[in-house]
């Protein structure tokens, strides 16, 4: 197995920060250094640095808390937990509607990630789905709707991630293409990916929004493409209509 390379500043930084969390006493900054087995320096240098972040306050008798800047990150982790279980009856809704696997996936960072998954009830089903899913979004559904909703800086760092595993010379005709279609997407308010993730499958995928308007992710269902030639506009009409409750529910959240 390949190594990992990690950094023994970010580690430490870590350990400080969750040593302070964990305890049940705000401790002092020598027995941080005796129980992290620290050179004092270094948690004098760990504490400056998580200080001037707002992670760690030092009150003033020398004690060491959880500064604001914690509750920033939780409240950003929070939000994307409470997103799931708010909208996760609405992709159950979708599945029993279309009885296709259907899911909810949520943008993190430079990705979108699959965070809701429901099986379908046919007897033959999708494989290879699973909560954490992510990457490939220039040729996943819910990737293109998502990408056709960005701004320009964030549709870059998104393709670059993307396609960071192609080399320029494949790309370029991929980001071509995709181009045109995100621009398609956009104005009809759904994506699919109809074979180009695996063969003999295709996923219909539509955008959700904050109340703002902000793009946060997307609705899909995916399906074998025999099934879906039954009935396309069956499953477009039903993905679009899940994509617009989950919109609705969040704006109504938002303002109560």
């Amino acid at each position: 197995m390949e190594q990992q390379t990690t950094l023994q500043t970010v580690e430490r930084a870590i350990s400080f920060l969750e040593y302070v969390a964990e305890t049940t006493e705000p401790p002092h900054i020598r027995e941080l250094s005796e129980a992290l087995d620290l050179n004092i320096t270094t948690c004098y240098h760990l504490l400056r640095t998580l200080v001037a972040r707002n992670y760690i306050k030092r009150r003033a008798d020398g004690r060491l808390e959880l500064g604001d800047g914690v509750n920033k990150l939780f409240r950003s982790y929070r939000r994307a937990q409470d997103i799931e279980e708010y909208l996760a009856d609405t992709v159950k809704r979708l599945s029993a509607q279309t009885l296709e696997t259907s899911t909810l996936s949520l943008i993190e960072g430079n990705s979108v990630i699959l965070k809701v998954l429901v099986e379908g009830s046919q007897r033959l089903r999708v494989a290879g789905l699973y909560v954490g899913l992510k990457g490939h979004e220039y040729r996943r559904a819910a990737g293109k709707a998502v990408l056709s909703h960005l701004n320009a800086k964030e549709k870059a760092a998104m393709l670059k991630k993307s396609l960071a595993d192609i080399s320029e010379l494949q790309s370029r005709p991929i980001r071509k293409a995709l181009e045109k279609e995100l621009k398609q997407i956009a104005a009809r308010g759904w994506a699919v990916d109809d074979g180009q993730t695996e063969e003999g499958i295709i996923a219909i995928g539509a955008p959700i929004f904050d109340a703002k308007g902000k793009v946060l992710g997307a609705v899909s269902t995916i399906l074998p493409t025999v099934r879906m030639e039954k009935s396309p506009d069956h499953f477009i009409e039903s993905v679009t209509a899940a994509a617009t409750e989950a919109t609705q529910l969040l704006k109504e959240a938002h303002e109560a």
